[in-house]
């Protein structure tokens, strides 16, 4: 098969055209379709991922991470001092700022204890280290900072946990084991 083209000369010359079974590239077409088609696939295990991740039970300790943030922000958002509490009859976290306005997350475990952030009051039960000398609430200022307070969880299984908070940030504070 012979094909005409135009030189810079001017003149029209016989060049043979290659037949398609001897191309050696790809279109600019058939580029942008494989990326689209990739991107496409990308898509779909994406949202994929993130269902997977979501439709893990949530634990007690990720819902009072959830309070404590969500109370941390309204504070910072409202310029207001924000207390937060433990409803134990109606197992739920509640915290409000000083013009109302309560929220509540429901509670999944047995109890939720605030206490202090450095006491001696804790005794062994059942072979784990409980805290006892309860606080009634803790507080969010308006800066993001918190009272120093730790925070014990009972999950449904009874299974104990304890948690301290920076005061500055409202993040946990992890310590290395003994």
């Amino acid at each position: 098969m012979i094909g005409l083209t135009r030189r810079s000369s001017g003149r029209l010359q016989n060049y043979p055209l290659r037949a398609a079974s001897q191309r050696r590239a790809f279109t600019v077409l058939e580029v942008i379709l494989a990326l689209a088609l990739l991107g496409l696939v990308a898509g779909l295990f994406i949202t994929g991922g993130n269902d997977l991740f979501r439709s893990r039970q949530r634990t007690p300790a990720d819902i009072f991470w959830e309070a404590v943030q969500a109370a941390r922000l309204q504070a910072v958002q409202e310029d207001v001092m924000v207390t937060m509490r433990y409803d134990e009859k109606n197992q739920q976290l509640r915290w409000h700022g000083p013009t109302g306005g309560e929220r509540s997350l429901g509670w999944p475990g047995k109890n939720l204890e605030f206490l202090p952030a450095e006491s001696n009051d804790t005794v062994l039960i059942g072979g784990q280290l409980v805290g006892t000398g309860a606080l009634l609430a803790v507080r969010f200022h308006a800066d993001g900072t918190t009272d120093r307070f730790r925070v014990q969880l009972t999950d449904a299984d009874g299974r104990v946990s304890l948690l301290e908070l920076d005061p500055w940030t409202a993040a946990p504070i992890v310590r290395a084991s003994p």
